[in-house]
């Protein structure tokens, strides 16, 4: 059986989810599945995210189907217009009766995990999206020290950025930000785990992404406290 040491479900917010695929399976250790199901939003705007929210109790309704053991939804832009994604860990929560979580929240758990304070943003994002996640990490109750964006809406666009731009943007946030002590980049799609050591080890500064927060915060979830090398600080240091 595949997920004998457990499974991981993850609601992603985009289509096709073939690159999240992709890189889950590289971070995950041996016995352990991911299941998917999918809000499809195809542009970060609000319509496509009101239209998200109505999928929401059926795409969990489907992960549950695969008796997963915890559940992780995607969309921090979202969570970020939202100001909050208690309701929506609530509500995966009372359908599917397991832990659950956003990838915002995986994030915030994993920059707290790491004692960071000083966070600089570097997102595919455009700067209407990173005010926003900024004022969500300042009520969060961190100091947001630099922003710096790519101005990108359309998911398949962020999907197709070359492995360099992920650690350009970074370099760049760094350098704007002295005394920054993480560097948050979120985005599902945004191809970066390949980058996450080489950024740390060039910044200095640990970085957590999405994937690999959702990575992290799912394997404490099911129990599974073994560290993985290569790809960043959080998932070394468990």
């Amino acid at each position: 059986m595949y997920g004998w040491r457990g499974r991981i479900g993850h609601i992603c917010p985009s289509i096709p989810i073939d690159m999240i695929m992709n890189e889950f399976q590289l971070m995950l250790p041996d016995g352990v599945q991911m299941v998917y199901s999918s809000l499809h939003v195809q542009n970060i705007q609000n319509s496509d995210f009101d239209r998200a929210l109505e999928r929401l109790t059926e795409a969990t309704e489907q992960i549950a189907d695969g008796e997963v053991d915890c559940i992780i939804a995607g969309g921090g832009p979202l969570v970020a217009m939202r100001g909050t994604d208690a309701d929506i860990v609530e509500h995966i929560t009372s359908i599917a009766k397991v832990p659950s979580s956003t990838t915002t929240g995986a994030m915030i758990s994993a920059l707290r995990h790491l004692e960071a304070k000083r966070v600089a943003i570097a997102s595919p994002y455009s700067d209407e999206r990173n005010v926003l996640l900024g004022k969500y990490l300042e009520s969060q109750g961190f100091e947001v020290v630099g922003q710096k964006g790519l101005g990108l809406t359309r998911a398949m666009d962020i999907a197709k950025l070359p492995w360099h731009a992920s650690y350009e943007l970074a370099r760049k946030a760094a350098a704007d930000a002295p005394g920054a002590d993480a560097i948050y980049m979120p985005c599902a799609r945004f191809p970066i785990i390949g980058n996450i050591d080489i950024i740390e080890q060039d910044t200095g500064i640990p970085i957590v992404t999405s994937v690999q927060s959702m990575t992290w915060w799912g394997l404490n979830a099911i129990g599974i406290g073994e560290e993985i090398l290569g790809f960043g600080l959080l998932l070394e240091d468990r």
